[in-house]
């Protein structure tokens, strides 16, 4: 009888604990305004990378905010918004420029 109570209580703890990280997360970038939104970040870092880049070729990080805006832009080409947002930010701010998005 005690096997069959710890049995029915770990099935009932397990389907439980399933149901709850099968609920969706409200922080989740999949929903379609979230990826509209990551999407238009994207694109406002890039654009503000592009004309921050012309002036600052010189500068002492540029070679490493150069290959951070590739790897964010190739990650905002394939659905990764959020990472590329952070890539794209990060090479704006190593060219001493605050990220406007």
């Amino acid at each position: 009888m005690k096997i069959r109570t710890v049995l029915m209580a770990f099935v009932a703890t397990s389907a439980l604990s399933t149901a709850a990280f099968a609920t969706p997360n409200a922080h989740d970038t999949n929903h379609p305004s979230s990826r509209e939104q990551m999407s238009a970040q994207c694109s406002a870092l890039e654009s503000q990378y592009n004309s921050v880049i012309e002036g600052n070729l010189n500068a002492p990080k540029a070679n490493k905010a150069e290959g951070l805006h590739a790897q964010g832009v190739n990650a905002c080409e394939n659905n990764e918004s959020g990472i590329g947002a952070q890539k794209l930010e990060q090479a704006v701010r190593d060219l001493g420029v605050k990220p406007a998005a």
